[in-house]
Parts: C-alpha cells; structure tokens; sequence
C-alpha cells in the first residue's frame, strides 16, 4: 500500500518553500507565514486521513476483490447513520459523526484568517468543495483499481460541510467577543 509519506512531503514542502519565499520577498509577514505552515499541517493530515493509505499491489487488490472486502458508495443522505444506529451500532456512528465535522472544523476556522475578504457563506461552499472533491476521488480511485478502499459517502460530504459552518461560526463568534471585551475597549481608551 501506498502511505502518506510521500505525498505529506510534498504538500509540506510546497508550503514551506512557497510561503517561506513570500515572507523572505515581504510579501506576508511572519504571523501569516505561521498561518499557512500551520494550514499546511492541517491539509497535509487531511490529505492522509481521507486518501491514505493507497492499494496498488495487483495481489493485494484481487485479494480484497475476492474476499468483497470494499466499502458500499452512499448516495442517500444519512442513510448510513440511520443503518450504524438501527445495527445497534451508535458508537460508530457517532464516531462517524463526530469524526467528519471535527475533520472540517479547523478549516472552517483557517479560511476567515488566511482569507478575510472572503464573504463567510463562499467559505462554507470553499469546505463544500474541498469535501466533494476528496468524495469524487475517493468515488474515482474505487473504480480506477476496482474495488472501493474508501467509500464515496454523501453522508460525508454533508457532515463535512456541517463542520465548515461550525468552524466558520466559532470564528466568528470568538473574534465578535473579543472585539466586544472590556481589554479591546481599554486598549482603544489608552490611544484616545
């Protein structure tokens, strides 16, 4: 099997000799700089949470054909967490849950820092998309080696965006605080 090793240097590189060479040229200050290498972290788990790791040794691939060992595709909303639960099985699927929003949380709080100008409701379809491409890849390497190694689940997609929103909401709920505290309102009094 393919692991992640390969494919997280290369994502971590790109991030740290693109905005490394930002940050040398001044074109973002150092703060930034530590926004995207932290994001870079954040894509670079991302990446191997839902992509690795990859089968490609023929034998392995026709042993998991023959024993049926790939996942089913889900294309009905919530009907794997309906069927997880009607099984008895709540404990998978709250992990299923819980795994797929907290997953898109941290995005949904990266996007507003590394992207202010960006209205909040385009951050939530910007984790939209990001969540249906990782699905249609997910969908298109199934069939690629002929056999599902990871399910292409509209459950996902769903809870995925859920968990842009809320990272979107925390953000904006912390800064709204913070604007609003009695230490921002202080610091504006000293300036006066």
């Amino acid at each position: 099997m393919l692991n992640y090793l390969y494919p997280s240097i290369f994502i971590m590189t790109f991030f740290v000799l693109f905005f490394g060479y930002r940050f040398l040229r001044s074109y973002i200050t150092l703060q930034k700089y530590l926004y995207w290498f932290i994001f870079g972290i954040y894509i670079t788990c991302l990446v191997d949470i839902t992509l690795f790791p990859f089968p490609y040794q023929k034998y392995l691939i026709q042993i998991m054909i023959e024993d049926n060992l790939g996942y089913l595709n889900n294309f009905v909303p919530f009907k794997g967490i309906v069927e997880f639960i009607r099984n008895g099985s709540f404990t998978i699927a709250l992990k299923q849950l819980g795994g797929n929003i907290v997953l898109f949380i941290p995005f949904g709080l990266a996007l507003p820092i590394l992207f202010p100008k960006i209205m909040k409701h385009k951050m939530i379809l910007i984790g939209f998309s990001v969540s249906l491409v990782i699905e249609l890849t997910q969908g298109i390497a199934g069939l690629y080696i002929g056999y599902n190694y990871r399910s292409c689940d509209i459950d996902d997609l769903l809870l995925n965006t859920l968990g842009t929103v809320l990272g979107v909401l925390i953000y904006c709920f912390s800064t709204n605080t913070y604007i609003n505290s009695n230490l921002v309102k202080e610091k504006k009094r000293q300036v006066a």
